[in-house]
């Protein structure tokens, strides 16, 4: 992960959170865009992360995302436009 991604991947994991906690007010026809978006930001899941750690080996966790600059602030301002439609 580099170093000028950091500040997009919180932003990402800051709006997932907030349309998380207003999930049940999406309406029906904006339902495949919020699916859509899941997929994305999946690779975030802090879950994911550390499942596979293992007694007495060493330990790298994964990269959360090798996605480039422009990817990220793409899926920044998905999130950003699906929370305004869903906030409205």
């Amino acid at each position: 992960m580099l170093n000028e991604n950091t500040l997009l991947i919180g932003q990402v994991l800051q709006i997932r959170d907030k349309i998380l906690a207003k999930r049940h007010v999406i309406p029906s026809s904006l339902q495949n865009e919020w699916l859509r978006l899941k997929e994305r930001t999946a690779a975030f899941d802090i879950k994911r992360a550390f499942n596979t750690a293992r007694k007495g080996t060493t330990f790298t966790k994964p990269a959360l995302s090798n996605q480039s600059l422009n990817d990220l602030a793409a899926l920044v301002s998905s999130l950003r436009s699906f929370n305004a439609k869903i906030s409205h």
